[in-house]
């Protein structure tokens, strides 16, 4: 992620927190460890009408979901991936019957004012069509690509490979530098009535309003049959890092954003603003009721002891309860949320694996539970009731306006036949067929535990202890096999999970966001001349692959840093096609 500064004169905004100013301060956020984290079994309660899971009948036909990454930086990858598409469209030839579309990571600002609304920066999960240079592919004129016997179907393997092939390559590295892999996969395949747009009202906190978008209806409907094997597969160089707009009392929107609303602390631009700084608590105890956000002293009941305790915070005292201007770059906020803001705005990763598991997920209305004080929204914490049939394990799906959106009925697909892949950052060594997840993930991400964790896999601007320390000479890259060696981030940009040679080392200028060896900064993928990148590479990619591991055996890991450039991620598809065996018709 590399993101510019936002041009736009200063928000005047309420303080954060202003909606939930209750006489209890310090329920304040929807963090992974207070919603909790369900099992591979999803979590969500059996409805009497609808059957939580069916049996497993083996599928004859396959639907796969590309979530292709398109932020700066990714153009490698996709590349790499998209060499090993056939490994991938070969393994399940056999049923002759295979849909593939391809969407990016971009959902927009979410109501905040860093990305653009166009189409690069908001694909809206929204199906693909084109190719490099924005070339339009015939064959994916309906929005995906179809192999075997189906109408508008190709029966040359090769020539659906080659264009599954463009339309990755097509997705670019021009997107949102928020990205939202895992709610971009989810707003395709599971959210019952997708937000046309999120806005911030009158009160600065974000709506999504009732409108929905058919159009992606439409693309949903035709894309996905009910009784299909279907294969969701993420590649990303990053972590997810998209937020819940309606979070925090509806202004979980506001870490989208440049300019923090209520923060009169101007980052050195003199444009933008920081967030509110964490409670003390947070360092040692993220989990505990006295980590909250130094945001919430401006709002809460004075009266009270837990508001007192916020006011009287050392961190709530710096700078007014803001982080300081060099403290808090966009570019790096989405990581640690809890332990470095006191609040985490994101969705809880329960919300995937139930989306990925569960007969009945939430719609929008039931997402939050909404009531009105004083004419103004008060918004609880994600609850994500479920309300509707899940779209994934539907029979028949709305296409136009007017369909039903929520009661629609059961379909024969088993959760089972719903696989879940990611190639993200993470340690070649450790994605494996069966991942180490203690030195992945650490004992207990969802207790903030991170115990056994290998170093490489953790989320830090400054150089984490035990590996080799940074470098000021150019072109040294270090010792270390994973990913060289620490760099001097400036607090700018995060540490590598890991690195890799590039097939054909390029020469780049600062004025290409893409491009890490063009400014003074000396990350280890630089040649011994300025602007000459011959390594890329990855940060950790928590988030996505804790949903892998709470899917079980539905989900499929893989390092995005090949250890074999020139077999791109073969290895990983091969794994993936392997865990299949089962859940395909023979």
């Amino acid at each position: 992620m590399r993101l510019a500064s936002s041009s736009l004169a200063l928000l005047t905004l309420l303080t954060l927190g202003a909606s939930a100013a209750t006489a209890s301060c310090g329920k304040t956020t929807d963090a992974i460890a207070d919603e909790g984290t369900p099992g591979a079994d999803g979590g969500t309660t059996p409805d009497a009408e609808i059957p939580e899971d069916v049996p497993l009948v083996p599928a004859s036909k396959v639907d796969i979901l590309l979530v292709v990454d398109n932020s700066a930086s990714m153009g490698d990858k996709s590349a790499a991936l998209a060499g090993s598409i056939g490994t991938l469209v070969r393994g399940v030839e056999a049923t002759n019957d295979v849909h593939l579309g391809v969407i990016s990571s971009s959902l927009g600002s979410m109501g905040g004012d860093t990305c653009s609304s166009g189409d690069a920066q908001n694909g809206r999960a929204r199906l693909r069509k084109t190719g490099p240079d924005g070339v339009a592919i015939p064959s994916a004129s309906q929005g995906f690509l179809a192999y075997g016997g189906g109408a508008g179907a190709t029966g040359d393997l090769a020539a659906f490979a080659k264009d599954a092939e463009a339309l990755v390559r097509g997705v670019g590295e021009n997107g949102c530098g928020l990205e939202a892999q895992l709610e971009s996969a989810y707003r395709f395949l599971v959210q019952p009535d997708p937000w046309e747009s999120v806005q911030v009202d009158g009160n600065n906190q974000a709506t999504m309003g009732k409108a929905v978008d058919v159009q992606l209806l439409a693309e949903r409907a035709a894309f996905l049959r009910p009784d299909s094997l279907v294969i969701v597969l993420l590649l990303t160089d990053e972590d997810d890092s998209n937020v819940d707009p309606l979070s925090i009392g509806g202004q979980g929107w506001a870490f989208a954003s440049q300019q923090f609303p209520g923060s009169t602390v101007f980052r050195p631009d003199g444009k933008s603003t920081t967030a509110p700084r964490a409670t003390s608590a947070c360092k040692t105890a993220p989990g505990s009721a006295a980590c909250t956000s130094c945001g919430f002293a401006a709002t809460c009941e004075a009266s009270t002891a837990e508001c007192q305790a916020i006011k009287s915070d050392p961190e709530c005292q710096k700078n007014g309860g803001y982080y300081g201007p060099t403290e808090d770059e966009l570019n790096v906020r989405f990581h640690r949320m809890k332990e470095r803001f006191g609040v985490d705005p994101q969705y809880p990763l329960s919300r995937y694996v139930t989306g990925f598991s569960s007969a009945r997920v939430p719609d929008r209305a039931t997402e939050h539970v909404e009531t009105t004080v004083s004419g103004r929204r008060v918004i609880e914490p994600y609850t994500g009731a479920p309300k509707c049939t899940n779209p994934l394990f539907a029979a028949k799906l709305p296409a136009a306006p007017g369909d039903e959106l929520c009661d629609l009925p059961r379909g024969p697909r088993s959760r089972e036949l719903v696989v879940f892949g990611v190639l993200g950052g993470v340690v070649p060594a450790l994605a494996t067929a069966t991942p180490d997840w203690t030195k992945i993930l650490g004992a207990d991400p969802g207790a903030y535990d991170d115990t056994g964790i290998d170093p490489h896999m953790i989320p830090s601007t400054a150089p984490r202890a035990g590996l080799p320390a940074p470098s000021a000479t150019r072109g040294d890259n270090g010792p270390d096999p994973v990913h060289g060696r620490e760099w001097e981030t400036r607090g700018s940009d995060l540490q590598y999970a890991c690195t890799f040679t590039l097939p054909v080392a390029r020469q780049c200028s600062a004025a290409d966001p893409s491009c890490d060896c063009a400014r003074d900064e000396n990350p280890p993928l630089c040649g011994a001349a300025v602007g000459q990148q011959i390594r890329a590479k990855a940060y950790p990619s928590l988030r996505p692959l804790r949903v892998a591991k709470e899917l079980g055996d539905r989900g499929v890991i893989g390092s995005i840093c090949p250890t074999d450039p020139t077999k791109g991620y073969d290895a990983t598809l091969e794994t993936l096609v392997a865990r299949l065996t089962s859940r395909l018709a023979k």
